[in-house]
């Protein structure tokens, strides 16, 4: 190998016309390619005049040495990669790893985990006792070998500590244990073997009690949920909901059929639960009812509501300003109830049937339940005539007339919308162009958004809708829409219906929006007058062009005031400026035309939605104390600011006093973006915005708002002022919100 190189070496000498007597030198010297890799310029120099040959040979030699050694390389990174995996082997055969198996760890374990939690047999059916009361998920690491009967020893030591528990002692009760899918499971039935039939990654099994003097359940319906905080009666919301939507249809189909009186939805503004009354039977005379006896007055009541010791689970339920989905009740003598069966009344029949399949039914007087817990589950008013409490019923209290019509409260049905906060104006406007929106309760969901709507996601969706809505319109601090190609008059006819849906149900109105125009949607063009017009006329034109009138009305006007002027008149389609005598004339007709004529069809959709349907909006007073109410300012809002506790430590007490100094100092904008940051809304439509704290720390610490509740989670570990201020100046200068948290 070496003489090819010295060969190959020569031949270039040669080809450079290199003289024999410096490659006979060179050769005595033991000068070859190695060689001339280290030696430098100067040195080769010596040897070889010309500095182009000398270059040639120099770069000759490097590729030459390259590939040489590049093979070596790799040998030797291959051959140490090699010794390192042989090595391992060799540990291994050799016996290094004794006592460590290879695969799966857990396989060669002798225990495994497991949960276990307790069903109590009550009412005919299997309830989870939750951790409140003595039961909850235990979590176990047992033996493999170990059996169900072992296990239902451990859960009686576990739930029936010292042979007591809250549903009495142990000895009143048979035992069984179940599987998660509540199939009783043998007793002799190892957790190896039940983990090997159910091949599920985490193993649970249920203690079931049953009291000794009660029968079995022929038809038991159990909880297939994990969760020891819902109870195995609780229906989901959705299923619940759909229940009650099928019991209104069936009874406003028999009351279109039958000319009774019907539901109407917008007849409704009470706050409180439905409920279903009885028609008047006459207005004198005795009660046929009264004469039977007190066994034979029995009553169906179906109802929907959550136990008393259910109130901490609420958070999963959907939650309604006017409570219309929380409890639903009727009410029927079960005689009747009968007879509506047999005689003339089968669409009744065929709801209350529906509703007996699908809802908890309990006939007769309760037992076990005393009168305040129904007092409780059954909102009633004392001032409707001819309305009977479940008291007067249980006591025998009846009615003359065995043909018994419902007259049912209205309820409004609730409507799901989901909208794209990117689209928020076209979405909406898609929703309330159905008129019957009106008479619903909607609630909003924000797409690819994570949030449950108890009110703040609407109100996150109505302001979203304004903002963007009101970029549209004409107007600097008073604004008024625009007529738009894409428009029709059911689009202006739905923005109208946004309108007053958001002012019923949330107090929410665009505070932005001219009042002249709001005025004239409401009681016509004719109730707006002069000072109101130029009022709004003046928060409809801009900062220097405000000025430019105020001067001129003043007789103070300069060469500044007058182009000022002409370039407003100019705009409104005026091409000379008015004398001083005809000036106010010419500006309220000009706020006159942009006011009210060039949006005088919008006016006209919107009056047509709006109008007598709100009477406190009836007069120019009215609107004015309205805009006056929600309009946001510093003292307004920092009185709305009310911690969740009276008595505060320093740390909390100066977080609290920085937030009160922030919102204090804060302009218009900022006010507006913080208020919406807490409620959802950049108007006054909450008492109280409460104040929480967390000592949340480094990139961590940040302000959680809650919209639905407006609460409001504020760190107490700033240092000072400033830190906070700049803190909670990030936040608000987003330019999107996101509600993330369920």
């Amino acid at each position: 190998m070496a003489e090819d190189e010295d060969a190959d070496f020569v031949n270039l000498l040669k080809e450079r016309n290199i003289s024999q007597n410096v490659i006979q030198k060179l050769v005595e010297d033991k000068i070859d390619i190695h060689v001339i890799n280290v030696m430098t310029d100067e040195d080769l120099s010596k040897y070889i005049e010309r500095y182009g040959d000398r270059l040639a040979i120099k770069a000759f030699c490097q590729q030459k040495s390259a590939a040489l050694q590049r093979p070596g390389a790799k040998s030797s990174l291959m051959e140490r990669v090699r010794a390192k995996l042989q090595g391992h082997r060799d540990k291994i055969f050799a016996g290094n790893m004794t006592g460590r198996n290879v695969g799966n760890k857990h396989a060669s374990k002798e225990t495994r985990r497991m949960e276990m939690g307790w069903l109590h047999f009550s009412d005919g059916n299997y309830h989870q006792v939750r951790a409140k009361h003595g039961g909850g998920t235990r979590h176990l690491c047992v033996q493999k070998t170990v059996t169900m009967e072992e296990l239902l020893e451990t859960g009686k030591d576990l739930f029936f500590s010292n042979g007591h528990s809250t549903k009495g002692p142990v000895d009143d009760f048979v035992f069984d244990i179940r599987d998660f899918s509540h199939k009783i499971v043998p007793p002799g039935c190892t957790v190896n073997e039940l983990y090997e039939q159910t091949k599920i990654k985490m193993l649970r099994i249920y203690l079931c009690t049953q009291k000794k003097d009660e029968d079995s359940p022929k038809d038991v319906v159990l909880s297939d949920t994990s969760s020891d905080f819902e109870p195995s009666e609780d229906r989901p919301v959705k299923t619940r909901r759909k229940q009650r939507r099928a019991v209104r249809r069936h009874i406003r189909k028999y009351a279109r059929k039958t000319g009774g009186d019907q539901l109407d939805p917008k007849s409704s503004d009470s706050d409180s639960s439905p409920r279903v009354l009885m028609e008047n039977r006459g207005q004198g005379g005795e009660s046929s009812d009264q004469s039977r006896p007190h066994s034979e007055l029995n009553y169906i009541e179906i109802l929907h509501s959550s136990p008393p010791d259910d109130a901490g689970n609420n958070l999963h339920q959907p939650t309604s300003s006017h409570g219309v989905e929380d409890d639903c009740l009727i009410l029927a003598f079960s005689e009747e109830a009968e007879q509506l069966d047999d005689d003339s009344n089968p669409h009744l029949a065929q709801a209350i049937n529906a509703s007996l399949e699908d809802f908890e039914i309990q006939f007769g007087p309760h037992s076990g339940d005393d009168g305040a817990s129904l007092d409780s589950t059954l909102p009633w008013n004392p001032e409707t005539p001819n309305t009977y409490q479940h008291s007067t019923l249980s006591e025998g209290a009846g009615s003359s007339n065995n043909n018994q019509v419902f007259q049912t409260q209205p309820v409004k049905d609730i409507r799901y919308v989901t909208v794209r906060r990117i689209n928020v104006v076209q979405d909406l406007i898609a929703v309330f162009m159905d008129p019957e929106v009106l008479s619903t309760e909607l609630k909003m969901d924000l797409k690819n958004e994570k949030a449950y709507d108890s009110d703040g996601v609407s109100r996150e969706v109505y302001s979203a809708f304004w903002e963007l809505f009101l970029e549209q319109c004409e107007g600097e601090e008073e604004r008024v829409p625009r007529l738009q190609p894409e428009f029709t008059q059911e689009h202006w006819k739905a923005v109208g219906r946004i309108w007053l849906k958001g002012y019923q149900d949330h107090g929410i109105i665009p505070i932005h929006l001219s009042p002249a125009f709001v005025l004239a949607c409401c009681q016509g063009v004719s109730s707006v007058d002069e000072e109101l017009l130029m009022m709004s006329f003046n928060r409809f034109i801009s900062e220097p062009e405000r000025m430019a009138v105020d001067k001129a009305l003043q007789n103070n006007m300069d060469d500044t005031t007058e182009e000022d002027l002409l370039d407003l008149f100019s705009r409104m389609g005026s091409h000379s400026l008015p004398s001083k005598d005809n000036l106010q004339a010419s500006l309220l007709t000009m706020a006159h035309k942009v006011l009210i004529q060039e949006p005088k069809f919008i006016i006209d959709c919107f009056h047509s939605i709006i109008h007598n349907v709100v009477p406190s909006l009836t007069e120019k007073d009215n609107i004015m104390k309205l805009y006056e109410s929600k309009k946001p300012t510093n003292r307004k809002v920092a009185q709305t600011i009310k911690p969740a506790s009276d008595s505060l430590d320093p740390q909390q007490q100066s977080a609290l006093n920085h937030l009160l100094r922030y919102v204090r100092s804060a302009d218009q904008i900022k006010l507006e973006k913080f208020l919406r940051f807490c409620t959802g809304s950049t108007v006054l439509c909450k008492e109280k915005i409460e104040v929480t704290f967390n000592r949340l720390s480094g990139l961590s610490r940040r302000l959680v708002a809650h919209t639905c509740g407006a609460v409001l989670e504020l760190p107490c570990t700033y240092r000072s002022y400033p830190e906070f201020h700049a803190e909670l100046d990030n936040i608000l200068s987003g330019d999107c919100y996101t509600v993330d948290i369920l």
